[in-house]
């Protein structure tokens, strides 16, 4: 038997976030033309001189988008307006000032005397934006996007190494020419990676288009598999035809950019879930990436280091994958060496690089004689992003990846390959019973789920999707859709989700939050619609008013009882409890999750959530009157303090209540008959589920039309005595609208 090499597959993973403003079109932030003309074309040329080193690019279509959109000319970000334009405000000055620092001061800035000046002076600056003269903003401005050129260009372009030289006095000239050199590197980026390709050397694959974690748009109950109890929104979102768009538009754009379809995936932050597979493999794809903790997780076996953070037990980690389902078999998998990637990605920027070099070529030998089995092919997996560490390195990079390509090159017991090269010359054998959903940020999916701010962001994601799909069933405008769908599915991406996050602060928190909110509200604005109120208000903001939601269209849900609400209440009325205690009774929020109200051309539609089970309660919900019908002034039900002063349930004008006692099959109508006395009406069309109550009433019995107000009011009693009451005071007014369908 002929005896392998340890194969080793380098993955590096290229992503920014999709900073058009779908609403505007403006781009506020640089950062995509900074890394193509730092690191995309960098990467490739440091590849380019080691031909017997075969790796694996990973392009984000929305990455590719915006950064040929700069290099033909056709976009250019504010920042590089402002560097342009000759004077600027105040605010525009602060602009300058909070971005034209932003990158490595010790290792970069300090490098340039005039560059590291400026940096002295920034704290009276900041204090003071007219601190700084109009030449100091040229220089401050000119140094920014140099010190954001690969230093190979800076020492080897004459035009660049002349303004390196020059160091100061920058003109405007001198400024629109380092953007010329920028859109210059940017436009050589996908030449290079295609003529690598060409010859073997590397394998360019995707993401999908925006950027989205695929297992959360399927359906964002799944967080809770890895996170049982994580808080989830106030509404599911569950779209797998918007993963299937998300595949279906990468492949489509890197075929276009590269000339084949991707055969590669990672899977935006690695995240996965079982129902995810189904559609990587229908979208075309015959591989994917994922993480170590996900395959411990999915073998039952976590992977466990030792005192030197080498696998234990590497012989199931280094292998591909399949997932068994039923008699189908999914795509290969292969799951990344967590330790390797943290550490190009976090330890070795501490270290020389011909050291960093040694340390990871060491430890791929020492996994080698580990696995002890050199008559079988084991593939190591190293991925992780090639843009964000190398301003941390020497010489942004290069003395790392020159000797570890280089020592690479020299050691028969190592072979670099492509994944496709490695599929297509072994045939791994190893299958998986179960994929758990999860990415490889711990294991589970709550860096883009759980926080306040985080369900607030996909509650506004499924009412605006909820809104936009009717408005497809309506006949809408093909035009419009098509726009408001892109939109739609930008703000479907990861990044703004990353940034609401507890974990995850920057000083441009604003501007994610903007673009999120503004690529939602460019839905509206291509359906020909006004953008609603709550979408103008910040997710941070609007989390300090949560009692309530109005509604925005029409609903005609299935009366499924399912646990969690989804996008057939997406449109509805929500009532929350609110933060404060009112009263003698217990707070509501220890009770009641919310309430939903919606409706259509012909019946009213509620959903109330506990958070118990429903058979625990005597449940009411009651309703306002209507004009000319006897009105009740109190529900049933005694109040812990008879001496509790107004506001609680009683001194209302209830004209209606729907009662569910406990064992009862179904909800029951009754009509207010006056001095607080009832009539029954009539049973009515209910779903029934664990903690979940819902209920359709014919608008036409409650004698109710489009256009008028009506009040509600939810209250949950325990032998007789009332323990929780929705809203705290007083009732909640819905309008029942008249939505139009175009």
């Amino acid at each position: 038997m002929p005896e392998h090499p340890l194969y080793v597959a380098i993955i590096w993973h290229m992503h920014q976030p999709f900073y058009r403003d779908m609403l505007t079109g403006g781009i506020s932030l640089p950062w995509v033309r900074m890394h193509a003309a730092k690191d995309y074309l960098h990467m490739g040329q440091a590849l380019a001189a080691y031909p017997k080193v075969h790796q694996t690019i990973n392009m984000v279509p929305s990455l590719t988008e915006q950064m040929l959109a700069w290099a033909n000319g056709e976009e250019s970000d504010e920042l590089a307006r402002l560097t342009e334009q000759p004077g600027w405000t105040e605010d525009e000055k602060r602009t300058i000032l909070n971005l034209g620092f932003s990158i490595n001061w010790d290792n970069i800035i300090r490098r340039y005397p005039r560059y590291s000046e400026l940096l002295d002076r920034r704290p009276a600056a900041l204090a003071d934006p007219n601190a700084f003269s109009t030449q100091d903003y040229l220089d401050l401005l000119g140094w920014f996007n140099l010190a954001w050129i690969d230093p190979n260009w800076l020492e080897q372009d004459r035009v660049l190494a002349e303004l390196v030289a020059k160091g100061q006095n920058f003109t405007l000239a001198d400024l629109r020419a380092i953007h010329e050199k920028q859109r210059e590197i940017a436009a050589g980026v996908l030449p290079l990676y295609r003529q690598l390709a060409d010859r073997g050397q590397l394998e360019i694959i995707a993401s999908p288009y925006y950027h989205p974690i695929l297992p959360l748009l399927v359906d964002n109950s799944a967080a809770r598999r890895p996170s049982p109890g994580l808080p989830l929104p106030n509404l599911r979102f569950a779209a797998p035809e918007d993963a299937a768009a998300q595949l279906a538009m990468a492949v489509q754009a890197h075929t276009a950019h590269f000339g084949a379809p991707p055969r590669g995936l990672w899977p935006s932050e690695g995240a996965v879930s079982v129902e995810t597979v189904p559609l990587i493999a229908a979208a075309g794809f015959s591989w994917l990436a994922s993480d170590e903790v996900l395959l411990g997780r999915s073998l039952g076996r976590p992977f466990t280091r030792d005192g030197n953070s080498m696998i234990t037990n590497p012989r199931a980690l280094y292998q591909p994958y399949r997932l068994m389902a039923g008699t189908e078999i999914g795509p290969w998998i292969i799951f990344r060496d967590h330790e390797l990637a943290d550490r190009i990605g976090f330890l070795y920027k501490y270290l020389p690089g011909r050291q960093a070099a040694e340390d990871m070529i060491y430890r791929l030998l020492e996994i080698r004689h580990r696995l002890d089995d050199p008559g079988n092919p084991y593939l190591v997996s190293i991925i992780l992003d090639g843009e964000n560490c190398w301003e941390y390195y020497e010489h942004n990079g290069d003395v790392f990846l020159d000797a570890f390509y280089g020592m690479l090159s020299e050691r028969e017991e190592l072979k670099t390959v492509t994944v496709s090269e490695y599929l297509a010359e072994h045939r791994p054998a190893g299958t998986l019973a179960k994929l758990v959903t999860g990415s490889w940020i711990a294991g589970d999916l709550t860096t883009w789920i759980g926080d306040p701010e985080h369900n607030r962001a996909w509650e506004a994601l499924a009412r605006t999707r909820a809104h936009l799909a009717q408005a497809a069933a309506a006949g809408a405008d093909e035009q419009g859709l098509a726009t408001a769908w892109r939109a739609l599915h930008a703000a479907e991406g990861s990044d703004w989700f990353w940034w609401y996050s507890h974990r995850n602060r920057s000083d441009q928190d604003a501007i994610f939050d903007e673009l999120f909110r503004h690529d939602l509200a460019a839905v509206y604005e291509a359906l020909g619609q006004e953008t609603p109120a709550w979408l103008e208000q910040p997710i941070r903001e609007a989390l300090a008013r949560p009692e309530g939601q109005p509604a925005a269209g029409y609903i005609t849900p299935a009366l499924t009882a399912a646990p969690y609400p989804g996008e057939e209440w997406s449109l509805a009325a929500v009532v929350q409890p609110s933060l404060a205690s009112t009263g003698a009774m217990q707070r509501s929020d220890t009770h009641v999750e919310r309430l939903f109200a919606g409706h259509d051309q012909h019946s009213l539609y509620l959903r109330l959530d506990l958070r118990d089970r429903l058979e625990n309660y005597e449940v009411a919900i009651y309703l306002g009157c209507v004009p000319g019908q006897p009105v009740n002034q109190r529900v049933r039900g005694r109040l812990p303090d008879p001496d509790q002063a107004a506001g609680t349930p009683a001194n209302l004008a209830l004209g209606w209540e729907i009662q569910h006692m406990p064992g009862q099959p179904a909800p029951f109508l009754y009509r207010a008959a006056g001095h607080d006395q009832w009539q029954s009406v009539q049973p009515l069309v209910a779903g029934l589920g664990e903690k979940v109550l819902e209920v359709a009433v014919p608008l036409a019995t409650l004698g109710l039309e489009q256009g008028q107000e009506l009040c509600l009011l939810a209250t949950l009693a325990q032998r007789g005595t009332i323990v929780a009451q929705l809203p705290e005071r007083g009732m909640h007014t819905v309008t029942l609208r008249r939505f139009e369908r175009g």
